[in-house]
């Protein structure tokens, strides 16, 4: 099967004009991968990929010619199956209603590597492996995901989750706890899925997406009106989600953070006392991580310290080294040469 441009403004681009999104099929299995796109046209050709399979979102990555993702796809009774594995990225939906009838549903996760922020109504949760959530993907969202992620995602009709769960829409980006009881149930099912996914018959996966539905309801009942964390740790969870979003940011400090989540700085590091921190040595903290993994992946092998520097908003080398150093027990480039 051969996937051809959508009549968008991206499918303009020479990386749309060449696309060449040749899938693999068998029994119903569809692999999709940018392994044979240019690496200068891979964002693109994973731009049209989402678009095609999910929904009209607006992507970024900090990863440029060694960008990478994979999906590996089933469609059976209304339910589309997707295991994705992918490089960094942030993808945000800014329109308020769906504006194709396959983006009118929810999109169900389950995160098998790496970790995501999921963002929407006002709500963040963090995601790491093992753990489920679910979102609306005809409304605005966000999602930041980290360095190297996979999932599991569940594209499902509105109205069977509805159907099986009343008042879904309120406990969108959500955590139900996945280590006991139905939780677990469903955290075990939706793994057995993803590793079967390429050889499951047809029937059965449509026996198993019904049992599907039903183990998302039963995981997410109990959540009641109190899903949204409250107080003190939904601000902390927006604070630690905007600081993600914008460590690139130079000018980021704890002014701009608290303005922007309408609280003042002196209550945004009271929060981070109570995790031995602050806001600053927070983002801090985060920067420096991000440098090292960039330091330590091959992918980014053509971009010089002083690149990785700042591209994640130091712009002070010498400060740079000396606090990694202190951080990492070597230097910059001691880092890279390990890493090598």
């Amino acid at each position: 099967m051969r996937i051809t441009p959508l009549s968008t403004p991206d499918a303009a681009s020479p990386a749309m004009q060449r696309l060449r999104a040749d899938a693999v099929r068998s029994e119903g299995l569809t692999t999709l991968s940018t392994d044979d796109v240019r690496p200068q046209e891979r964002l693109d050709y994973w731009r049209e990929m989402v678009l095609r399979m999910f929904a009209d979102v607006e992507i970024t990555s900090h990863v440029d010619q060694g960008f990478h993702g994979h999906m590996r796809t089933r469609f059976v009774d209304g339910v589309r199956f997707t295991v994705v594995d992918a490089a960094s990225q942030g993808v945000a939906r800014r329109h308020p209603e769906a504006r194709e009838h396959y983006e009118d549903c929810y999109f169900a996760v389950l995160m098998l590597s790496g970790s995501q922020w999921l963002e929407q109504d006002g709500r963040q949760v963090l995601l790491r492996p093992g753990d489920f959530a679910f979102y609306d993907g005809a409304r605005p969202h966000s999602l930041t995901f980290s360095r190297h992620w996979g999932e599991l995602i569940l594209n499902i009709p509105r109205p069977l989750l509805d159907r099986e769960l009343g008042g879904a829409g309120r406990l969108t980006a959500t955590r139900p706890a996945c280590d006991r009881g139905a939780g677990a149930l469903l955290r075990g099912h939706l793994a057995g899925l993803a590793q079967e996914l390429g050889v499951l018959h047809r029937d059965d996966l449509v026996r198993l997406s019904q049992s599907t539905l039903g183990l998302i309801a039963a995981a997410m009942a109990h959540r009641g009106p109190q899903v949204a964390a409250r107080g003190r740790d939904q601000t902390l969870l927006r604070a630690k989600a905007l600081v993600e979003r914008s460590l690139d940011d130079p000018a980021l400090d704890a002014s701009r953070i608290a303005a922007a989540l309408g609280v003042s700085p002196r209550y945004l590091n009271k929060l981070f006392e109570a995790e031995q921190t602050s806001l600053m040595r927070f983002v801090l903290a985060r920067r420096l991580e991000r440098c090292r993994e960039d330091l330590l992946d091959p992918a980014c092998a053509a971009l010089s310290v002083s690149d990785v520097a700042l591209r994640w908003g130091f712009n002070d080398l010498s400060h740079f080294s000396r606090v990694f150093r202190s951080r990492f027990g070597a230097s910059p480039r001691e880092c890279r040469r390990a890493a090598t």
